[in-house]
Formats: structure tokens, C-alpha cells, sequence
């Protein structure tokens, strides 16, 4: 099987779920209070280190961000994520030659790093970008996992490179009333009521500060591999779907494959199948179509400056009518506020 599902032991207890258990432990909470519901007990988590769920640890993550009831949770937890300390797949991370490598490596390595959000790079003349994706059907805990993966991105970057860099914010949410949380630990270059999550920073800031990678560099790498082919498979469901969405929007109108039948059946399923999965996730295919074209929408029209005209055929709508029609339905925007951003 080319995915995983939500419900998958994939996640170890010993990697994010401690971080923030110990977090909330710090805060002094009880474990067992935090623990509740997730179907895990302290001393599996210490002594035995088992393969949990991102049902799990989206269990678990509720109950923090409702016992610990503080406005800064998310951004210390956030504080406290990358490298992390999943052994190759986090010293990737800690030996990377400059900021896009690590960037790459915390894509590709995203279920071991970043198991609920995965992150999504693109660079183009002017700028890196980085998106979060759903990776698992986050529901009511997708605004504190983005400002926790917001926080660790900076917070990492910082370090790695021994100073602040110009990220710039986007957010979809609006203004927050704990705006200062947001100024503390990502600075002051925010913009809310966006089209989408986003973060950017300009492009010489991924490759400055260049450094051989050495051999330990190599030996991450090849540890990280080892670990990410532990998995039952490469990446989780919904990431799965993004992905093909995504290739055949590059593709030709005329040969191109955006039903949900024929995407069932890249996926080794059938569309009545595909559709419960969808299900278990929290959504449904139109959203991830919607998702996709979005996301499209604004690399062809920010970065490739591309006119509305030839985005709308790109995505195969009839017209700009529809496209603008559709983006203000994704977004509650027009297509020319990519432009702004």
C-alpha cells in the first residue's frame, strides 16, 4: 500500500508525544490526566517507546491544549520540536549545510519529524515558501499544531543559522487576542485573513551560510532513510492524495485524471472505498481538489506570474469567471490578493 492511515502505529511515543507530554509536565500537569482517552500509559512511554497513532497523539495534543488552557502552549511546544531527537532523521537536521537542505530533509522526513502537518517547499527566483498540509484530518487542533510547526521552523532556522531570519507569516486565521504570543516567538511580520498558511522568507537566506556536509551528514541521512522504510508506508493518506492531485494539475488538460474514480484507482482502491477513507480523515474529495488547485493557483500566479486567464485554463476551469468564482469560495478572496503577498 502506497499510504497510511490515521489510525497506523507509525508515530514514536518517544519523539513528539514526549515532547509534549513532558511539556505539560513542566506545567505541572498529571500525566495520567494528560494521557486520557489516547490509550497509552506513562510507563509504555518511557520503557517501551511504542508506535502510536496520529489519532493518538491528536488525542493527546486535545488534552494539552485544553489542561495546560494558556495562550502560549503552542509556541513553547513549538519551541521545543526541531531537530527533535529521533536519532538520523534529527540530525539531518542539526548537520545540515544550509537552511534548504534542512528544509528538504524536513519535508522528506516529514512522518518522523512532523507527523500531523506535513510541510511543503517551494523556492522560486525570489523567495522560499513553506505550506503545511493536513497530513491526518486535524479538525479543531489544526490553528495549534500551525503554531507550533510556525514556532519550531523559526525557532530551528535561528539556531541553525545563529541569527533571525526575515520569515514573513501567512495566515488564514484572523487576529488572534493573544497577538503577543505571535510577536514573541515569530515576530512582528504577520499577516492574518491570508488565502492561505504560509511561510516565507527570501531566497539567498536558504543558501547563505554554506558548509561542507561531512560524513556524518552522509550517516544521518542513510539512518533517516532506515527509519522512514520502518513505516508501512511513505506518507499518510491525505498526503498521498495531495500529491497526485498536484502532478496532474502540471500535467495537460487532455491528459490529465482529477475524477475521484480514477484517483481511487492510483490509490489500489475503490471509489466507494476511497470515499470512507476520505471520511475517517474529516473530509472529502472535493476538498482536497480544492486544496490542490489553490495551492496551484498561487505558485502560478505569484511565482510564474502567470494572468488569470491562463491559470483558469491550467486548472481547467472554463474561464477567469470560474476561477475567480471558485478562489473566492477557497479563500473569500480574489485571485489578484496572491499578488499582494
Amino acid at each position: 500500500m502506497s499510504f497510511y492511515e490515521r489510525d497506523s502505529g507509525i508515530i514514536e511515543a518517544q519523539g513528539l508525544p514526549l515532547t509534549l507530554l513532558d511539556l505539560c509536565l513542566q506545567r505541572g500537569l498529571h500525566g495520567d490526566r494528560v494521557l486520557r482517552g489516547t490509550r497509552l500509559f506513562m510507563d509504555d512511554l518511557i520503557q517501551r517507546n511504542p508506535r502510536i497513532s496520529q489519532e493518538q497523539l491528536l488525542q493527546l495534543a486535545d488534552n494539552a491544549e485544553r489542561l495546560l488552557d494558556s495562550s502560549d502552549s503552542a509556541f513553547l511546544l513549538g519551541q521545543r520540536l526541531l531537530p527533535g531527537n529521533l536519532h538520523g532523521a534529527s540530525q539531518l537536521l542539526s548537520q545540515a549545510p544550509n537552511l534548504f537542505s534542512a528544509l528538504e530533509s524536513l519535508v522528506e522526513f516529514a512522518p518522523l519529524l512532523s507527523p500531523l502537518l506535513s510541510p511543503r517547499l517551494v523556492v522560486d527566483e525570489n523567495y522560499g515558501y513553506l505550506y503545511w498540509l493536513d497530513s491526518c484530518g486535524t479538525g479543531k487542533q489544526w490553528r495549534f499544531l500551525l503554531e507550533a510547526s510556525a514556532t519550531a521552523v523559526a525557532a530551528f532556522s535561528r539556531r541553525h543559522r545563529g541569527e533571525h531570519l526575515p520569515w514573513q507569516f501567512h495566515f488564514r486565521h484572523s487576529r488572534p487576542p493573544y497577538i503577543e504570543q505571535y510577536w514573541v516567538h515569530l515576530g512582528e511580520t504577520l499577516h492574518f485573513d491570508q488565502p492561505c498558511d504560509m511561510l516565507r522568507v527570501p531566497r539567498q537566506w536558504l543558501f547563505e551560510g554554506i558548509k561542507p556536509a561531512g560524513i556524518s551528514h552522509q550517516v544521518a541521512l542513510q539512518q533517516a532513510r532506515q527509519q522512514l522504510q520502518t513505516l508501512p508506508a511513505p506518507r499518510p493518506l491525505l498526503v498521498a492524495v495531495y500529491h497526485h492531485l498536484e502532478q496532474q494539475l502540471k500535467q495537460p488538460a487532455n491528459h490529465r485524471t482529477l475524477q475521484l474514480e480514477s484517483v481511487a484507482e492510483s490509490l489500489g482502491m475503490s471509489p466507494a472505498t476511497f470515499k470512507r477513507h476520505l471520511k475517517k480523515h474529516g473530509t472529502h474529495f472535493q476538498q482536497q481538489l480544492d486544496l490542490a488547485r489553490l495551492h496551484t493557483a498561487i505558485y502560478l500566479l505569484r511565482s510564474q506570474g502567470l494572468g488569470t486567464e491562463a491559470v483558469a485554463r491550467q486548472l481547467g476551469f472554463h474561464d477567469s469567471a470560474g476561477l475567480r468564482r471558485s478562489f473566492k469560495r477557497w479563500t473569500g478572496s480574489t485571485p489578484s490578493s496572491v499578488l499582494a503577498l
